[in-house]
């Protein structure tokens, strides 16, 4: 077959000017892609707050007692005893609280000034509760990315707890805004909202921040639902035990407590909820109930001020791990001038009497309570009849 010259040179000419096109135009392009996506991975600086934190990089497990700088793909575990926190490379925080597990996906800035890209954190809690401090923008937007086993979720500016075990995970918005997303689903959380997700469903609609920590505190339900009830005799063991039982009066469900029939005696009616709720991560733990005095045969709380017709105490935990209480008695006569301690309120007889706490995180700051045992509601002395109404305990 006759070789065409002719054709083959604009063959060639054609070829080369299309390539030249080519690189014309995919050369600026992928200049451009690679200005814009190309980033810097920075390291994030760990410090143990308390305990033994154990940091696995690479398959290689390391025991911090200190500080150390952790990379990209680190998987940083607290136990019982101890707490961690992590400051990123633009001053963003997460503080990891007993058995919690997470994991550093991606902290990462554009590598150069050009990109629009934001920076982006990406965290990945495996389990436990972690606080978040997400950092205002100062040179760069900023994304912050949470996950968890039931969705994710998009941190603005501002003040996140987040809590995660299997079945569910909470998050709350102490200040700023998050977008969480699970089962297809999106929702808005606002300043001061909370919200739980299950596995496979979708976010619950927006909460209060506010959470309460007492069961059947309005006593609707039947008192073994939440509550432990028990007496307890003093040295001198009387005969007449106290009752404790539910009664409707005045249009409200109340829990009644009655003892009559041995003066002079020492006895302690009550009921006790165990709650066992770590609180280290919140600002506010208040306390509401109200009160219904009819009789007291023992004046003010006794000789050593420790003998009210109701008096409610919650056992706690302070930050050093010790047992330590808060208690608070009410009475309604002291005929016989019995020293009062500081605890115990003289309120008006047969009224319903509204009692509502200050912050006793604050009231309590030199043994800040860091871990709620119990809360205990009794009626204590010889003979007395009293009432409660409306028990709440709440933490924010």
């Amino acid at each position: 077959m006759r070789k065409n010259p002719e054709r083959t040179a604009w063959t060639v000419l054609l070829s080369a000017f299309a390539t030249s096109c080519i690189l014309a135009v995919s050369v600026p392009l992928g200049i451009r892609w690679y200005i814009i996506n190309a980033t810097n991975s920075h390291k994030t600086a760990l410090t143990a707050i308390s305990g033994t934190i154990l940091v696995e990089e690479r398959g290689q497990p390391l025991p911090v007692t200190e500080s150390i700088e952790t990379s990209e793909g680190a998987s940083i575990k607290t136990d019982s005893t101890s707490q961690a926190i992590l400051i990123f490379f633009e001053d963003s925080t997460a503080t990891l609280y007993n058995d919690t597990q997470v994991v550093l996906l991606r902290t990462r800035t554009p590598r150069f000034d050009l990109s629009p890209r934001p920076d982006t954190i990406i965290l990945e809690i495996k389990k436990g509760r972690v606080r978040i401090g997400a950092a205002p923008a100062i040179d760069s937007p900023l994304y912050f990315e949470i996950r968890f086993p039931q969705g994710i979720a998009v941190l603005e500016e501002g003040s996140y707890s987040v809590e995660v075990t299997d079945e569910q995970s909470q998050i709350i918005a102490r200040y700023g805004q998050v977008l969480a997303t699970a089962a297809d689903t999106t929702m808005q959380l606002n300043q001061g909202q909370r919200t739980t997700i299950a596995t496979g469903e979708a976010p619950a609609d927006p909460m209060p921040a506010a959470q309460p920590l007492v069961v059947n505190g309005n006593f609707q339900e039947d008192l073994s639902v939440g509550w432990r009830a028990y007496n307890e005799q003093g040295v001198d063991e009387g005969e007449v035990d106290g009752e404790a039982e539910i009664v409707s009066f005045g249009g409200r469900r109340a829990l009644f407590f009655s003892r009559v029939g041995e003066d002079r005696n020492h006895c302690e009616t009550g009921v006790i909820q165990k709650i066992d709720k770590d609180i280290r991560d919140y600002t506010s733990l208040k306390l509401h109930l109200d009160v219904r005095l009819i009789y007291q045969s023992l004046s003010g709380g006794g000789f050593l001020s420790s003998e009210f017709p109701i008096m409610v105490r919650l056992d706690y935990k302070d930050p050093y791990g010790n047992d330590q209480f808060w208690v608070h008695g009410f009475y309604y006569q002291n005929d016989d001038n019995y020293p009062i301690a500081q605890y115990g309120e003289q309120i008006p007889r047969y009224v319903w009497y509204p009692y509502e706490t200050d912050n006793l995180l604050e009231i309590l700051a030199d043994t800040r309570p860091t871990h709620i045992n119990a809360i205990r509601i009794y009626a204590s002395g010889w003979e007395y009849q009293s009432m409660i109404s409306e028990v709440g305990l709440t933490v924010e």
